[in-house]
């Protein structure tokens, strides 16, 4: 009896970082500020995406901000793709934390900024975003492009934090699991969602 083989309904993401940017070197809140990637930051992306073999069918960034357009375009000039806007994907204000190094933060807000540090979702900055609302605005964005790319292969530009959300929500963590990463670092991220898989990003936390 010959066995039937069904092909795997999968969607590929792949999650690139818009960092460095001179404050990320110098240690401060970024948050969506207005900043362009570091010298030796396009360096390092550059080689990045001499690492990326694979067919790249739609690329996604917040283009209302300099180090996300900034790296898009220089994915999109390598891949030969247009940006797709999106601005779900926009970076997690810091409010008036902004500008500050983690050093100054310590000083001025030495019993808030620790717990922060330590829990993102337990203190939101003065006039920033919350996490849990940063979470939220990032699903509403994954769905809808998810939506128009099933069984694509996707790229999406974050910031550093955004990235995290983002790869938390398309492995189905909740908002505890994010939280407990959402400080980490990483380059690029690639993941493979399934049919189940990506209908299980729409749902809430």
């Amino acid at each position: 009896m010959r066995a039937v083989m069904m092909s795997r309904r999968v969607t590929r993401v792949l999650l690139i970082s818009a960092s460095p940017t001179p404050w990320d070197v110098e240690g401060r809140m970024s948050g969506n500020a207005m900043l362009p990637l570091t010298t030796d930051g396009e360096i390092a992306l550059n080689k990045l995406l001499d690492d990326i073999k694979e067919p790249i069918t739609a690329l996604y960034a917040f283009r209302g901000n300099e180090v996300c357009e900034q790296t898009a375009r220089l994915f999109a000039r390598r891949f030969g793709l247009r940006i797709r806007n999106n601005d779900g994907l926009a970076p997690i204000s810091a409010g008036l934390w902004q500008g500050l190094t983690h050093e100054e933060l310590r000083f001025r807000f030495p019993s808030i900024f620790p717990k922060w540090e330590e829990n993102p979702l337990s203190v939101t900055p003065p006039e920033g975003e919350a996490i849990a609302d940063a979470v939220e605005r990032f699903r509403a964005a994954l769905k809808k492009l998810l939506h128009r790319n099933r069984q694509n292969h996707v790229a999406i530009v974050l910031r550093p934090m955004g990235l995290q959300i983002v790869k938390g929500l398309l492995r189905g963590e909740d908002l505890p699991e994010i939280a407990a990463h959402l400080h980490d670092k990483a380059g690029l991220e690639r993941i493979e969602l399934e049919e189940e898989k990506r209908e299980d990003v729409k749902r809430k936390t």
